[in-house]
């Protein structure tokens, strides 16, 4: 694969940190999404457990933002708070605030979100990816199945196997784009954590272009691209390293209830319908065994996320 890189600015900065910086651009948005790993203890014990001891959760402690915050603000960059509300394991609106920083001289901005997030979107990654990858995992079986197989095991009630279809098709648009052509690592990837972040935003900042420039750029660098692949194929192998036994979350088909009362009853005023939930179709494993799954699914897709977003960007500017 032939690219031109430039000696300076952004594409410097990125070679030199052997691009390792999981950064996301999102068409349509005005930043950089740059993934956390290694967030605030709280936060962390929240995502793998479900128990939400608050309604809000900051990506960093209290004490490391303040000192992020004015570090950069001595250098003359400023960071505000933006937030998010996800909807998990039960808890409808949980929110999460996040730092952006930008150089007050440029457009460009950097937002340091938590690896579970999806800028817009209501639900974690993770319960994305997973939806996706029963759907494979199962022989493209059943989209609601699928669909209630990561509701249960992520709490989201009214999951629908809609989203799952969409969801799909978003990831193999991804994986076109990106051309992966090997599992994604489910066991380990080394990013940037702690005093890393503060410098690479700062000469992110420093040096970085505008994003349209810098979208510009980025497609245009590549001079010979890998040969076409089929998305499915291709989504079904970046996934390929999940280990099989977390899809093993259904038992089977709900009993159907079976009779039928014969007996004259006055006629109820109608109400309007709820969503049918599409667990009550089926039976699952065991609250332990739901859990324990959880916990190993999240943390495997913590480190695929990441490998993503760094290969994505090795692709481009390696």
């Amino acid at each position: 694969m032939d690219i031109l890189l430039p000696e300076d600015g952004f594409w410097k900065t990125l070679n030199k940190n052997s691009m390792l910086i999981p950064l996301a651009l999102v068409d349509g948005a005005s930043s950089l999404y740059f993934l956390i790993s290694d967030i605030n203890e709280d936060l962390e014990n929240f995502i793998l457990t479900g128990k939400a001891e608050s309604t809000e959760y900051h990506v960093f402690t209290e004490e490391r933002e303040r000192e992020l915050i004015e570090g950069w603000s001595r250098l003359g960059l400023c960071a505000i708070y933006r937030s998010q509300q996800i909807e998990y394991m039960g808890h409808n609106r949980i929110t999460i605030n996040y730092l952006q920083v930008h150089n007050p001289g440029k457009d460009i901005k950097i937002s340091l979100i938590p690896w579970f997030i999806l800028p817009g979107r209501p639900y974690p990654v993770f319960l994305y990816i997973y939806s996706i990858w029963h759907y494979q995992e199962t022989g493209l079986n059943s989209l609601s199945k699928s669909a209630a197989a990561g509701g249960k095991l992520f709490g989201i009630s009214k999951l629908n196997k809609s989203t799952v279809s969409r969801s799909i098709k978003a990831m193999e648009g991804f994986i076109d784009i990106s051309r992966i052509d090997r599992p994604l690592s489910t066991d380990g990837r080394e990013v940037p954590c702690g005093e890393e972040i503060f410098e690479l935003v700062v000469e992110i900042l420093e040096n970085c272009p505008t994003l349209d420039s810098l979208e510009k750029e980025l497609r245009g660098m590549v001079k010979h691209l890998p040969p076409p692949i089929k998305r499915a194929e291709a989504a079904r192998l970046a996934l390929s390293g999940i280990p099989a036994m977390y899809a093993k979350i259904i038992k089977g088909r709900a009993p159907c209830a079976t009779g039928h009362d014969a007996r004259k009853r006055p006629a109820r005023p109608k109400r309007k319908k709820k969503p049918a939930d599409p667990q009550n179709n089926f039976t699952f494993v065991a609250p332990w065994q739901i859990t324990q799954i959880r916990k190993a699914f999240i943390e495997a897709c913590r480190h695929l996320v990441l490998d993503a977003a760094v290969t994505y960007h090795r692709f481009l500017v390696q």
